[in-house]
């Protein structure tokens, strides 16, 4: 009875130690993984990985800590290792979408679109309502060309999650992360969230300027403000210029074209302006705006076209034939040109 006592006695001196044996890694591997956490804060990714290093070799089934390497690596541009660190992370958290739909994003980093849409989908089966992950397949379907079920996961998220629809304040829109882990633990990289909304913003410039080609003007300059707000370009100010024309808003058309010109000037905005202009018979501003279109683009053809249209208008023929040898040279069809010149000539 006395030596089976003792057995017990010991066994639960062994099974104590062990427990703060197991304590004690556990709270290393915590204050190791915050550590990481706060290197990464201020930029020294390298730091940070020693750190979560620390933390994985004192618990190596601490799944966040996986999670935050891998962040590191992603900020360092190692997608491969990032990928393997998600993936580390998401096999031992199994309930955890947002290791997963991050393993997803790792793949989209490495160009492997379809197996990143596969990802998100096993995310999305799981966890229908986790916003993250229509936003993460929807840059994926951007990048495989497929436009509106791309445009179709953007507006999903956006309804799942307002906050991924926020696009000119960059904390609110990190703040998407705030709910799944707390701060101190997790480093929350925001910038996959502003890769995909360039790139939805891509699907709606394209869609469009299919609208505008349509002659749907109107769903063309809904498309064009969606994208603007997503990431805003001259080229996007430039053409939603174009659709308030086709709708007939000279004002806002000329607004546009402003706004697209910046604060460097961009040739096609002037050429529109210019080309508006000269519809509204203003042909002495108009072959000045084409003067800056071709002065930013020395090769822009139908510039040299234009001016040659409003010089004739104004009677400038002499620099008139010197914009039609220009845009011939650049491989408008002269004698096309030299009509359309000569019939200005017979009405005035």
């Amino acid at each position: 009875m006395i030596r089976r006592a003792t057995r017990r006695a010991t066994l639960v001196v062994l099974f104590a130690a062990l427990a703060v044996l197991a304590l004690a890694c556990s709270g290393e591997a915590n204050e190791r993984n915050k550590a990481g956490v706060s290197q990464m804060i201020v930029g020294a990714e390298e730091e940070a990985i020693v750190e979560f290093d620390g933390a994985i070799n004192a618990d190596s089934g601490m799944a966040i800590a996986y999670y935050n390497r891998g962040q590191a690596n992603f900020k360092l541009e190692r997608f491969e290792a990032a990928k393997n660190d998600y993936g580390q992370a998401a096999t031992i958290d199994t309930g955890s979408s947002l290791f997963k739909t991050k393993l997803g994003d790792a793949y989209v980093a490495l160009g492997q679109y379809e197996q990143a849409v596969q990802e998100q989908n096993q995310v999305i089966n799981s966890d229908s309502g986790f916003a993250l992950a229509y936003y993460n397949r929807g840059g994926a379907y951007v990048e495989l060309g497929r436009r509106d079920e791309a445009i179709q996961d953007f507006e999903k998220s956006v309804d799942l999650d307002h906050r991924l629809g926020i696009t000119n304040n960059v904390s609110g829109r990190c703040e998407v992360y705030d709910d799944i882990h707390p701060k101190d633990v997790v480093f929350r990289d925001c910038r996959d969230l502003f890769s995909h909304a360039s790139r939805f913003s891509a699907a709606y410039e394209a869609r469009g300027l299919e609208n505008y080609v349509n002659g749907e003007f109107q769903n063309a300059i809904r498309d064009f403000d969606q994208a603007i707000r997503l990431d805003s370009s001259s080229d996007l100010y430039n053409s939603r210029g174009l659709a308030y024309q086709g709708l007939g808003q000279i004002e806002e058309a000329f607004e546009e074209f402003d706004i697209a010109l910046g604060k460097f000037g961009f040739a096609p905005a002037y050429h529109n302006k210019a080309k508006l202009l000269y519809e509204l018979g203003e042909y002495q501003v108009s072959a000045k705006d084409y003067t800056q279109a071709i002065t930013l683009d020395p090769l822009f053809a139908d510039s040299f076209v234009g001016r040659a249209l409003a010089y004739t208008q104004l009677e400038r023929d002499k620099e008139a034939i010197l914009d039609i040898d220009q845009a011939a040279a650049l491989g408008v069809d002269r004698a096309e040109l030299e009509i359309a010149i000569q019939e200005i000539k017979n009405l005035r």
